[in-house]
């Protein structure tokens, strides 16, 4: 599925954050998802989810990581493992891909395609337009 959520791209000093608002259509409504990274690293990226929807996962190319989910009634770890990470992602605007597998307890999930497109509203503001889809591969 496609999303359009209107948001914030913060720079600081030596990381660049998109922040956006969950709507129903994922499920997640009443959390604010922030994406992060490094300006050095970027093909290290975070996404962290507070609110009714709690999350932290870690996407780094061809690694595991060990992440924590929190759906409010039962929380649990999940493992991602990245396949792809595309950070076109600059003060300007740009784009993001992530290609993951997400496992809990060792079996196979789901595969996931998640595509943020970072737009410019007015001001030199940029915010996340189109943003994710999770689906089978």
């Amino acid at each position: 599925f496609e999303m359009v959520a209107n948001g914030f791209l913060v720079l600081m000093e030596d990381r660049i954050e998109v922040i956006y608002d969950e709507t129903e259509l994922t499920g997640m409504e009443g959390s604010t998802t922030t994406i992060s990274f490094s300006k050095d690293d970027p093909g290290v990226v975070t996404m962290l989810r507070c609110g009714s929807v709690s999350t932290a996962l870690i996407f780094e190319e061809g690694k595991r990581h060990l992440c924590a989910y929190d759906t409010g009634v039962v929380p649990f770890e999940l493992c991602v493992f990245t396949k792809s990470v595309k950070n076109r992602i600059t003060e300007a605007g740009g784009r993001l891909e992530l290609q993951y597998l997400v496992e809990i307890r060792g079996a196979k999930a789901e595969q996931t395609q998640c595509v943020l497109e970072i737009r410019p509203l007015s001001e030199g503001r940029a915010a996340p337009e189109a943003v994710s889809a999770g689906k089978e591969l």
